[in-house]
C-alpha cells in the first residue's frame, strides 16, 4: 500500500494563523441536520491562509493565474533540505546554507525544494509566525531559480515580513524574484519531520479558483 503523509494545516484550527492584515478563516452554517436533514456551511477565507500555494500572479499583475498553471508544477520528486540546527529568528538562510543540506545545484534541479526549519511545528498558530520566522535569503531564493527547481516549499514565511502590512514594491522580495520566474510556492506545511532521509514525491494541488493569487491546498507526501 502506498504510504501518504498529509503535510497541510487544518483550516479553522487553532494551528492557523492569518497573515497580518487578513482575515481568517470563518465557517458559518447555511443548512443543518435539525433545519433541513443536511449540512451546507458557507467558508469565508483569504487565498493565503493555512497550506496554500502562491500563483505568478500573486505580485505581478502579467503573471499566470492559479487556474492556468500547470499542474505539474504543484507536484513532482521534491527534495528535504533540513535546516533545523542552523534555522533562527529573523535570521536569512544562505546559498551556503542551502548547499551544506544537501541543495547542489544538481540535487535540485526539476525538483520542488522543501525547506525545513522547523518554525511551522514550533510557532503556527502564535503571533510570532509572520513577524519573527527564519526566512530565505534574496541569493537564496536566486540560486534556486538559477538552478531550475520546479517549486519551492516552506514550513516558515518565506519572506522577512514588513513591519506594517500596507506593503510596497520594495517588500516580499523572495515572493517577487521566484514568482517572477514562474516558480510557484507551496507554503505552511507540517509533518516536515516524517520525511528526512526519505525520497518522496509531493503533491499540493490548489483549488482551481478563477483568477486566483493562489489557493488552500491539501499537500501530501507520496513515499517512494
Amino acid at each position: 500500500m502506498t504510504e501518504l503523509i498529509d503535510l497541510t494545516l487544518t483550516l479553522g484550527s487553532d494551528r492557523v494563523v492569518p497573515v497580518p492584515g487578513l482575515i481568517g478563516v470563518c465557517t458559518e452554517p447555511l443548512h443543518t441536520h435539525e433545519s433541513h436533514a443536511r449540512s451546507n456551511t458557507k467558508l469565508t477565507l483569504a487565498t493565503h491562509i493555512g497550506t496554500h500555494v502562491d500563483a505568478p500572479y500573486h505580485f505581478h499583475a502579467d503573471g499566470t493565474t492559479v487556474e492556468n498553471m500547470p499542474l505539474n508544477r504543484y507536484m513532482g520528486p521534491a527534495l528535504l533540505l533540513d535546516f533545523r540546527e542552523i534555522a533562527k529568528s529573523l535570521t536569512p538562510l544562505s546559498v551556503a546554507d542551502i548547499q551544506q543540506a544537501g541543495g547542489t545545484p544538481e540535487a535540485v534541479r526539476d525538483k520542488i525544494v522543501v525547506l525545513f526549519t522547523g518554525w511551522a511545528a514550533a510557532e503556527s498558530g502564535g503571533v510570532r509566525f509572520y513577524s519573527q520566522g527564519p526566512y530565505l535569503s534574496n541569493e537564496g531564493a536566486a540560486y534556486l531559480a538559477d538552478n531550475g527547481v520546479n517549486a519551492v516549499s516552506v514550513d516558515f514565511p518565506i519572506d522577512k515580513h514588513p513591519p506594517s502590512p500596507q506593503s510596497t514594491i520594495d517588500d516580499f522580495p523572495v515572493h517577487r524574484l521566484l514568482l517572477g520566474q514562474g516558480i510557484p510556492l507551496i507554503e505552511n506545511l507540517i509533518n516536515l519531520d516524517q520525511l528526512v532521509g526519505r525520497e518522496f514525491e509531493l503533491w499540493a494541488l490548489p483549488i482551481k479558483l478563477k483568477d486566483g493569487d493562489g489557493a488552500a491546498a491539501r499537500a501530501v507526501a507520496r513515499i517512494l
